[in-house]
């Protein structure tokens, strides 16, 4: 089974979720103060492989500054109803044997 970026920036923000813990996104990496083991691994992995590629989209560039926002937003995907999220949380799918088994 093969995963993508997505896949484990999901799973990353649905244990937040689950612990109540906050995860930040600073300089193209996600950030975490707590000390639940499981998650600290899996940005761990996050940042081992993509914090560069974040970084590179992210850079100060006059293209990117001008016209980030305006694609973001015109790229967002929201859930049709009746799924609903709360305010100013994204959408995340929760993999629960994921889960079950990154808990053992």
């Amino acid at each position: 089974m093969s995963y993508s970026k997505i896949d484990l920036e999901n799973r990353i923000f649905a244990r937040a979720d689950r612990l109540g813990e906050a995860v930040w996104g600073w300089e193209g990496e996600l950030v975490y103060a707590g000390k639940d083991l499981c998650l600290q691994l899996l940005m761990c992995v996050y940042n081992g492989f993509f914090a560069a590629e974040n970084r590179a989209f992210l850079a100060d560039t006059d293209e990117c500054l001008n016209g980030f926002w305006g694609d973001f937003k015109a790229q967002q995907l929201y859930p049709p109803p009746p799924i609903l999220r709360r305010f100013s949380v994204p959408f995340f799918a929760v993999d629960f044997e994921a889960e079950l088994f990154l808990s053992r």
